[in-house]
């Protein structure tokens, strides 16, 4: 076999052994920041070419994590922590000397694909650990109930806990919503969360009114779909009840609501009319 290509092989291999010692950290939901950063610069090293010489940086929220020799060079490259579409830190690499190069570069253009992934995946675990610590915020004690390994209650102190719990959530997304950031003109509640009749399986169904470009709506749905996937998980640990999300989101525009068509019919209706959450 060629000894480039061979080369190649090799390098990818260490980049795939780098992911899975990254997603074996991640698996640990309650991991503090200094514990996931502390363990990701020693392993991170391994996963590119001349793991050597090469050292890593991680700054995030004022905070700086380094391995021992790090220090700033001529052959550096970097990827942005980003949470909730807000630039929180970066994850630097830097060899300390020139062995190399290709093409201009000390780097494989793949080690800032792998770079890029693993901040995307540390972003996305960071996300997730905030949303699931504001549900621990939400808590109170008598609400928890205990399933069993096939998903049936076991208990329920209290039959109205369900939809309590989702209209509490209900009214701290649209408190945390960005209505500028993502065209929103208003947010509503509506089906078995707004009637007092959600059970544990039921999702928290969102009306959005938006004026949103292509963009404000692809952030505005990521943004929620975060929350859902979290709240599904939330749920499943309270009831035993898995479900892909817990958000249904419909979306409506002045035009729906000037014709009253679909779910725009409920707002200000006689019967089950929607209830304005911001």
């Amino acid at each position: 076999m060629n000894t480039i290509v061979l080369q190649r092989l090799k390098e990818r291999e260490k980049e795939l052994n780098t992911l899975y010692k990254l997603d074996e950290l991640l698996s640990v939901h309650d991991l503090t920041s200094t514990d996931l950063f502390t363990k990701l610069i020693e392993f991170m090293p391994l996963g590119w070419q001349y793991s050597a010489i090469c050292e890593v940086r991680v700054k995030f929220e004022g905070r700086e994590w380094a391995s021992e020799d790090f220090r700033e060079t001529d052959w550096m490259q970097k990827a942005e922590l980003i949470i909730d579409n807000s630039i929180c830190g970066e994850i630097e690499i830097a060899y300390l000397q020139l062995i190399r190069e290709f093409n201009g570069s000390q780097f494989f253009p793949e080690e800032q694909k792998l770079l890029n992934t693993i901040a995307e995946r540390v972003s996305n675990f960071l996300f997730q650990q905030r949303l699931r610590n504001t549900l621990k915020v939400l808590k109170t004690g008598n609400e928890n109930s205990e399933g069993n390994g096939n998903g049936q209650i076991l208990s329920q102190s209290s039959s109205d806990q369900h939809w309590k719990w989702r209209f509490r959530i209900a009214e701290r997304i649209s408190l945390l919503m960005d209505f500028e950031r993502f065209g929103v003109k208003a947010v509503y509640l509506i089906g078995s969360t707004k009637n007092a009749t959600a059970g544990p399986a039921s999702d928290i169904d969102l009306m959005v009114h938006h004026e949103a470009s292509g963009q404000q709506l692809n952030c505005l749905k990521s943004w929620l779909e975060g929350w859902s996937l979290c709240l599904a998980e939330e749920n499943f640990q309270r009831t035993g009840y898995q479900t892909p999300g817990l958000i249904d989101l419909h979306l409506i525009t002045d035009s729906d609501i000037k014709e009253s068509t679909s779910f725009a019919a409920m707002i200000n209706a006689v019967n089950d009319p929607a209830r304005l959450l911001k």
